[in-house]
């Protein structure tokens, strides 16, 4: 190393009273990135709670859920993510149903939904309504999972937002820490050169 490099490796033993990184500084380095595998064992741990709590039945693999979930968050439309995970969008749709993920447009019924949870005969509904047999089975899917979600008071909905929610504010928070850190870093070594700049 050149002489002034050295004399700011210098600097720095004096200020930092060592002379390399420590195991903690090394392991607490980029503690604050979003670890995908991480959010994605989350996500999947709270689909395990949801299935345990209401013995649901899903067609989906692990996988293919955690990016149900994803998706969905994002935007992406029952089409999508089934192109997304070779599947079809009713099979999306009963994931979706399953994991409490409801969109404003499915509750969009010609009739009260709770209906479908009275003593109404679904045939005398879905005649009443001009609707077919299928049409009425979505309904009636959306009204369990309306009344599941009411239920457990929005849990898994919460959870899901939160383990997402901490992975976005994560990833904000690395940008922001490795830009003020940036310059800092290079403020500092400006200071140091200027420290630094004496003859000897």
């Amino acid at each position: 190393m050149d002489e002034k490099t050295e004399e700011l490796r210098d600097i720095f033993v004096d200020v930092a009273g060592e002379e390399t990184v420590t195991e903690q500084q090394e392991a607490s380095h980029g503690s604050l990135l979003t670890d995908e595998a991480s959010v994605e064992e989350r996500l999947l741990a709270v689909i395990d709670r949801l299935r345990d709590r209401f013995d649901v039945d899903i067609p989906l693999g692990d996988d293919s859920l955690v990016t149900v979930v994803r998706r969905y968050y994002e935007g992406d439309g029952d089409s999508e993510i089934a192109d997304a995970i070779d599947a079809t969008p009713d099979d999306v749709f009963r994931a979706r149903t399953a994991l409490h993920l409801l969109r404003e447009e499915d509750t969009d019924a010609p009739f009260d939904l709770a209906r479908l949870h009275d003593d109404t005969d679904p045939d005398a509904l879905a005649e009443e309504f001009d609707r077919s047999e299928k049409a009425l089975d979505r309904y009636q899917r959306i009204a369990e999972a309306q009344a599941r979600t009411r239920r457990v008071g929005q849990r898994f909905r919460s959870e899901f937002e939160d383990v997402l929610h901490d992975a976005g504010l994560s990833a904000i928070m690395t940008d922001t820490i490795r830009e003020d850190g940036l310059e800092e870093a290079t403020e500092d070594i400006g200071s140091l050169e200027e420290d630094a700049d004496v003859d000897f």
